[in-house]
């Protein structure tokens, strides 16, 4: 099967180019590390492919939440934010990446504040940081 009969399939791209969930998540590890190292741009690029080749997975959309809101562009913070809770409204990283960046929107800090008090109980880097 090529790519476009997969996709006509209703898979997700990185499915029809055989992108195993292992591979995903060490790109995403990569552009962590990436951004970590204050180079956005390269992180951005990596994380926007994940998001694009695997909609369905919230890790990008996520990560991609806390890299434009440290860019200050908020807008596309809430909205990659809003896909990645969409896709694991129930996920406690999940869940503390909307309110970090709801937390630096207009008018979204009360709910910010009550969601960071509800997570501060989980445990490592989630309850550390909320």
């Amino acid at each position: 099967m090529n790519l476009l009969e997969g996709l006509a399939d209703g898979m997700t791209m990185a499915e029809a180019q055989g992108m195993t969930e292992e591979l995903g998540r060490a790109v995403a590890r990569l552009a962590s590390h990436e951004l970590a190292a204050g180079r956005t741009s390269a992180a951005r690029a990596m994380l926007e492919g994940l998001a694009v080749t695997n909609p369905c997975d919230p890790a990008p959309w996520a990560m991609l939440a806390l890299l434009h809101r440290r860019a200050g562009r908020q807008l596309a913070a809430t909205a990659c934010a809003a896909a990645a809770s969409r896709l694991a409204p129930d996920d406690p990283q999940i869940r503390l990446v909307r309110a970090e960046v709801a937390l630096a929107s207009l008018g979204g800090a009360e709910g910010a504040r009550s969601e960071l008090a509800s997570l501060s109980s989980e445990p490592g880097e989630v309850g550390a940081r909320a």
